[in-house]
């Protein structure tokens, strides 16, 4: 099955109901198929790759649509990726050409050599045009690459994860089953569309559900609660700042009661899930994911939902704690239930591999006594039987071994954003001669704060070993376009004032 087949489906029995903000699902996938035939007259063939590189807007849709449908290969692009990182997704793909808007264009127009570039508003037009043929190419096949996204890189130059039209049908399946989506819900979301959060989660899990989505071009606390406040809205996905400042914003009127709301890209806090429960009457769903498999782990839709944890494998998915071993190594050890471990994901929504990269693709994956593939996520993890969830505790390369003791920097994290006065924090490592890392602490604050009365509170807490070495206040924590925190940004400070 492809993404494609879910998206008919829906559309067989949902063609004059909403799909994306005020437009039908008949007419998103007419004008898809109108776009798909524009690209074809410009000599875009089936695994060309193409740029997105725009805003949240219905043209990003129409192109993305209309790439599904062509055989085309679409390269979501960062709106905040500038000539390095431009021009490395540019030259790695190997793009044909690049959608783009009025505030990319001339980012894309400054570099040396680009593909040719299609204005998005050019693309909604095409797509509102009924004088334009509507293209019905073969279909592709579910093991035909429908995506290549860039991961962060925060580890080092982005790397392309390759997402087949199996793999997205595969997330879409599992998210609406694992939700209860149903094609009367209402989702708004403020995510990128270039990320998979917004794009596979939101948009794709929406069509398949026949449902509709209505999509900010970016997130405004009042504008959202406004927003929400109307009453029809059912679901929304966030990242944990997102929620954080919905509490800021929420009046003393009573909040908006939705059936869901999802967090996702970054760890939501245990603090946070409480107070947002206690003022929105509702318990944030949180879940795992990554680029390379989607969505692999999510709390229990019916409960219980717990705090700290993202809970069970989602359908068709199936998780492995491993213990941390060389890459390029097959050896599986399982670490015993409560111990850390590296999260290994198997199932139909794990990715093809890494665009043009293969021997890190090989390295991406492991192989059981079973012969079942495996990808290393990379994520620290445990699993509790007692309450049959799973929880992550950081990346394996941000590990801190201090003195021969293993240390996990979000167990830390955690006590720090509990202290009053704290909006949020972050612990990396830092190397020491005698003890050969000791962790050290960012946080951002939210007005009378201490940093003596929090070391003094940690030591009450945590082993003598944890406790942070040094506390740095900032104005805010570097954030990539998800919410999550770039702690390599954090770790190039500290190495500037050595």
């Amino acid at each position: 099955m492809t993404i494609l087949d879910l998206f008919d489906g829906a559309l067989a029995e949902r063609a004059d109901a909403f799909a994306y903000d005020e437009l039908g699902h008949g007419a998103l996938h007419a004008g898809a198929r109108r776009v798909a035939t524009r690209f074809a007259e410009l000599g875009l063939r089936r695994g060309d790759r193409i740029v997105l590189y725009s805003e949240n807007r219905v043209g990003f849709a129409y192109a993305y649509l209309a790439a599904l449908r062509s055989g085309l290969v679409t390269v979501p692009a960062n709106v905040l990726y500038r000539a390095s990182d431009l021009q490395h997704l540019l030259a790695n793909s190997g793009a044909a050409r690049v959608v783009v808007s009025a505030q990319t264009g001339p980012h894309l127009a400054a570099l040396a050599a680009a593909p040719p570039a299609i204005d998005v508003a050019e693309v909604e037009r095409w797509a509102e045009d009924a004088a334009i043929e509507r293209a019905s190419p073969p279909p592709p096949k579910p093991d035909d690459v429908a995506l290549i996204v860039y991961t962060s890189g925060t580890t080092g130059r982005s790397k392309g994860a390759m997402l087949t039209h199996g793999n997205l049908a595969a997330m879409a399946a599992q998210l609406l089953t694992s939700w209860r989506w149903q094609d009367r819900d209402v989702l708004l979301i403020a995510l990128p569309l270039f990320h998979v959060h917004g794009l596979c989660a939101g948009l794709n899990s929406s069509l398949a559900a026949g449902a509709r989505i209505i999509v900010f071009e970016r997130f405004d606390a009042a504008a959202v609660l406004a927003r929400l406040g109307r009453g029809d809205v059912t679901m929304f996905f966030g990242v944990p700042t997102m929620y954080v400042r919905l509490l800021e914003r929420a009046d003393a009127a009573a909040p908006p009661r939705l059936r869901l709301f999802v967090s996702g890209s970054a760890a939501l806090s245990a603090d946070l899930h409480a107070a947002f429960a206690q003022r929105f009457g509702s318990e944030i769903l949180e879940r795992y994911g990554a680029t390379e498999f989607g969505f692999a782990l999510s709390n229990r839709y019916g409960g219980p939902r717990v705090p700290g944890s993202v809970g069970v494998p989602t359908p068709g998915t199936r998780v492995f704690v491993a213990r941390p071993s060389e890459r390029g190594t097959n050896a599986l050890e399982r670490v015993p239930d409560g111990e850390v471990g590296e999260i290994l994901v198997s199932g139909p929504s794990v990715f093809a591999g890494y665009w043009q990269m293969r021997e890190a693709s090989a390295a991406a994956f492991a192989a059981d006594a079973e012969g079942t593939r495996w990808y290393r996520s990379g994520d620290l993890g445990r699993y509790d039987p007692e309450r049959d969830v799973y929880t992550i505790v950081g990346r394996l390369k941000e590990l801190i071994i201090t003195g021969g003791f293993n240390v996990y920097p979000r167990e830390i994290e955690d006590e720090i954003e509990r202290f009053p006065g704290v909006r949020a924090a972050a612990v990396v490592g830092v190397a020491d001669a005698a003890r050969g890392e000791l962790p050290v602490a960012f946080v951002e604050t939210d007005g009378a704060f201490s940093a003596d009365a929090l070391l003094a509170d940690l030591r009450e807490k945590l082993a003598s070993f944890k406790v942070p070495k040094a506390v740095h206040v900032v104005p805010s924590l570097p954030r990539n376009a998800m919410g999550k925190i770039e702690k390599a940004r954090l770790r190039e400070e500290l190495a500037g004032e050595r």
